[in-house]
Order: C-alpha cells, then sequence, then structure tokens
C-alpha cells in the first residue's frame, strides 16, 4: 500500500470510530478501546511504499488485566524498531485520553495534578483530546511536518479535519487551561502513531520507564491499552515487543 494512502486511512478510521461513540457512548476508556481495535483489526500487517526504505509494520493490543489509574497514560504504545542498517530501537509512547464536555469547550476531567505526575515520569508523553466536533484549528501543524500528502485533498479523499488531537502535556500544562484551544498546539493522532512513534520519535527510552510500563503495572498501575507495535525500515520482518502476559490479556 501506497504510504500517503495508509495514512488517509488510518485517519478516517479514526473519525468512524469517534464518531460512533458520540454521544451515547461518550467515555474516554471506550472512544480509546474503540479507536485502537479497529485500527488493528483493519490493519493487522502492512507494507507500505513511496519511501526509500522498506517500512512494514505489524501490530496487536493487549488490555491491562487490572483496571488501575496508571502514572503512565491511558494508552501505551510500545514500539520495536528494525532499520535497514540493523540497528534496534525500542521505547514506548505514553497517551492520556480526556474527551471534551458535551456542549461545553472544556475537557473538565483533565487535572493539573495528575498532569505533572504524568510528565515527571514521562516527559514525552502526550494529551490526545476527543472531541465530537470537527477539528481543523491543528492541520497546518500537520501540513508542515508531512506535506500535503495526508489530507489528499485533490483526491477528494478526506476532509481536512479530525476529532482526535495529540499534543505534548508539557504543553498543556503551560498552558493552564484545559480547553479547545489546546487544539492548536497538536496534531491528528493518525499522524501521531504513523508518522512519529512508528518512525521511533516522541518515544521513552529510558529502559526503567519501559520496563516499569512493561512489567510493573501491579506496583505502577499500567496503561489499560497497550499498542504492541513491530516496524521494519529494512528487509528484514518486523517483530513484536514482548510485554507480561499476566499483566495484560489479548483482545479477540
Amino acid at each position: 500500500m501506497d504510504c500517503h494512502e495508509f495514512c488517509v486511512e488510518l485517519e478516517k478510521s479514526i473519525i468512524d470510530s469517534v464518531r460512533k461513540c458520540y454521544p451515547y457512548s461518550w467515555d474516554e476508556n471506550h472512544i480509546s478501546f474503540t479507536i485502537i481495535q479497529d485500527l488493528v483489526a483493519h490493519h493487522k500487517m502492512v507494507s507500505l511504499e513511496g519511501l526509500d526504505h522498506p517500512f512494514k509494520i505489524i501490530w496487536d493490543v493487549r488490555k491491562l488485566r487490572l483496571p488501575e489509574e496508571s502514572t503512565y497514560g491511558d494508552i501505551g504504545v510500545l514500539v520495536r524498531m528494525t532499520t535497514w542498517a540493523g540497528e534496534t530501537l525500542e521505547g514506548v509512547g505514553l497517551l492520556e485520553a480526556k474527551k471534551r464536555d458535551i456542549g461545553k469547550s472544556t475537557f473538565s476531567a483533565t487535572k493539573a495534578k495528575q498532569i505533572k505526575n504524568i510528565l515527571s515520569n514521562a516527559p514525552s508523553a502526550r494529551l490526545v483530546l476527543y472531541d465530537y466536533d470537527n477539528v481543523s484549528s491543528c492541520m497546518d501543524n500537520l501540513f508542515l511536518q508531512f506535506g500535503n500528502y495526508y489530507s489528499y485533498r485533490h483526491y477528494g479523499v478526506v476532509q481536512p479535519f479530525t476529532h482526535c488531537v495529540c499534543l505534548p502535556v508539557g504543553t498543556a500544562l503551560q498552558q493552564g487551561k484545559f480547553t479547545t484551544e489546546l487544539h492548536k498546539f497538536g496534531v491528528p493522532l493518525s499522524y501521531q502513531l504513523l508518522g512519529r512513534y512508528f518512525r521511533g520519535f516522541d518515544l521513552e527510552l529510558d529502559p526503567t520507564t519501559i520496563q516499569a510500563v512493561k512489567n510493573n503495572a501491579w506496583r505502577h498501575g499500567g496503561p489499560r491499552i497497550m499498542l504492541l507495535v513491530g516496524v521494519s525500515t529494512g528487509n528484514s520482518e518486523p517483530i513484536l515487543p514482548e510485554i507480561d502476559s499476566d499483566l495484560y490479556e489479548k483482545i479477540d
């Protein structure tokens, strides 16, 4: 599949997932599960074309067995990447999800104390904002980083908006307000996954943090959802990262 076409498909999948949760299932955990399950169900393994090197992805999803509150966010994106030169990189992207209040511009479940705690444990963590309205104020950030590939406007494939925006938790904390005004500081979740996490950016790389997220959920809590991602940018096949099956169960 062409890389740019895949970008469009991810965004369309996320848009559809968020829309079917509104208004009757407008809950952060439910929205998160719906988005991740839909993504993995439609794209279990994909080989992308259109870049200078191969870009192969395999992914799967796990659910935390214990519904603990996490010090590392709601969603973990555990990435194992093998480059064309044979290097291996493993890290975890961490997302704290919040939904927009119905009929308001606020994300009232977002608390400064919680965000500070996540920031202290995971400096690269992202706040992911679910919005039932079309969000266009972040799209310029996307076009600057990813060119015009993502929108495919000239094909009329996808509208220039999203329903799911990611921004650094530090930026949200510095702004001191948790409203739709934060949208302008973010990018769509689809780009955060494909253009950032799956290419090795914005990941927590400290081995202590990685092990805490993967194996120490009994002590720290853990992300409720763990997206396991194997990436290869060379001739080798991607390999999923390993995780403790006693803590995280496979979702059928």
